[in-house]
C-alpha cells in the first residue's frame, strides 16, 4: 500500500511541477479568463441588461468561464502523456514495476490538482463582481471544481494515451472542447435553445459543469427562483451526474492507459 501511495503521490508530484514551473503557462491561464470576463462580459452585459434578462449577465457568465477554464487546464495537463511518449519518457515510466492504474491516476489527480489552483485564484475576483461568498460556500465550489476537474483530466487520459503526437493532441483537444463549451450553457442559456442542441446537451458533462457551479457559486447572491432562470437542471441532477460520469470515465481512461506500450 505505502509503494502505491508513493507512486500516485510520485506522479501527481510531478504534474503539478510542470504546471508551476510553466511561468507562461501559469500566467495565461489566470489572464485569458479574466480577460474574457472583464472584456466580454462586460459588453454582453450592455447587450443583455438585466431588464430582458431579469439577471446580471455578468453574474451569469462568471461560473460559466470559471467551468471552462478549469475543464480547459484539466484537459491540457493530460498532454504531458503525449510530451513523455514522444521523448521516451513515458516508456521508462511504464516498463518500471509499478501498476498502471497508479500511474493513470496519479496522473488524473496530478491534472485536477492544477485545475483546482486555476479555479481558485479565479474566484479571488468574486467579490468585484458582486458575487457573495463566505467560506462554507468556498469550499462547496472547490469540490464542485474537483468534480469537474477530475472528469475532464480522466477525459483527456481517455484521448492523450491514443496518441504519439503532440500536434494529434491539440487538434483533438480543439474538436472535443468547442463543442463541449458551447453546448455547455456557459455563453446563452439552454432553456430556449432549438430541440437538437437542448437534446444534446443533455449528453454534455460541461452543461452539468456549469450548472453545478452556479448552483453552489450564486448561492449567496441570489435566491433560488434567479438561479433556476439561468439553469437547465437541478444541483442534484448536476452531482449526480458528474459522479456517474467521473467513474466511467476513469475506469475506460485507465483501461486504455494500460494498453499503452
Amino acid at each position: 500500500m505505502n509503494k502505491k501511495l508513493q507512486t500516485l503521490y510520485v506522479i501527481w508530484y510531478r504534474e503539478v511541477l510542470i504546471y508551476l514551473r510553466n511561468s507562461l503557462k501559469f500566467f495565461t491561464s489566470i489572464f485569458l479568463p479574466l480577460l474574457i470576463l472583464i472584456f466580454l462580459g462586460t459588453g454582453l452585459k450592455t447587450i443583455f441588461p438585466t431588464p430582458v434578462l431579469h439577471y446580471d449577465f455578468v453574474q451569469f457568465f462568471f461560473p460559466g468561464i470559471l467551468g471552462l477554464s478549469v475543464s480547459i487546464m484539466a484537459i491540457s495537463s493530460t498532454m504531458s502523456i503525449v510530451w513523455d511518449r514522444e521523448f521516451g519518457f513515458l516508456k521508462e515510466i511504464l516498463v518500471s514495476p509499478i501498476s498502471r492504474s497508479y500511474i493513470a491516476l496519479g496522473k488524473i489527480l496530478g491534472a485536477t490538482t492544477t485545475a483546482i489552483l486555476q479555479g481558485a485564484l479565479i474566484l479571488l475576483i468574486m467579490p468585484y463582481l458582486g458575487i457573495n461568498v463566505d467560506i462554507p460556500s468556498f469550499i462547496k465550489i472547490i469540490l464542485v471544481i474537483f468534480l469537474i476537474g477530475y472528469g475532464m483530466a480522466a477525459l483527456g487520459i481517455f484521448f492523450a494515451s491514443r496518441l504519439k503526437k503532440m500536434e494529434s493532441f491539440s487538434i483533438l483537444s480543439q474538436i472535443i472542447i468547442a463543442p463541449m463549451a458551447f453546448l455547455s450553457g456557459a455563453f446563452f442559456p439552454l432553456k430556449n435553445v432549438p430541440s437538437w442542441m437542448a437534446t444534446m446537451a443533455n449528453y454534455n458533462p460541461l452543461a452539468y459543469s456549469v450548472d453545478a457551479l452556479r448552483w453552489v457559486v450564486l448561492s449567496k447572491s441570489l435566491n433560488n427562483e434567479e438561479i433556476l432562470l439561468m439553469t437547465t437542471h437541478s444541483l442534484s441532477v448536476c452531482l449526480l451526474f458528474l459522479l456517474s460520469f467521473n467513474i466511467v470515465i476513469t475506469f475506460l481512461s485507465v483501461r486504455v492507459f494500460k494498453k499503452l506500450h
